[in-house]
């Protein structure tokens, strides 16, 4: 019986900080990654490179914030960073900005 309260406490600290919302393979939020990808000038050169996700605020929402390289009109590559909102109960992300 202490056993699934641990694993009940550890579930929901996993969810709180947001966790939950991302993928266990490689950290990623593949459909706040496959919206910013969308608004690219060239898609196909996109790289993630990090994604970090804060615990849920009084509001129900984590702040998402993703670094990404992609290549730009120049055909060099520029890093840029994409913030945006994700609810805690459904995961589903809105995109801030994208710079």
């Amino acid at each position: 019986m202490c056993n699934v309260g641990i694993a009940e406490a550890a579930a929901a600290e996993e969810k709180r900080k947001g966790f939950h919302c991302l993928s266990a393979w490689d950290g990623e939020h593949w459909d706040f990654t496959r919206d910013v990808k969308n608004l690219m000038r060239d898609p196909d050169s996109f790289e993630e490179i990090e994604t970090r996700i804060t615990p849920v605020n009084d509001e129900g929402f984590h702040n998402i914030l993703m670094t990404y390289r992609a290549r730009n009109g120049f055909g060099g590559m520029n890093v840029g960073e994409a913030l945006g909102l994700v609810r805690n109960s459904d995961c589903r992300a809105t995109i801030l900005s994208v710079e």
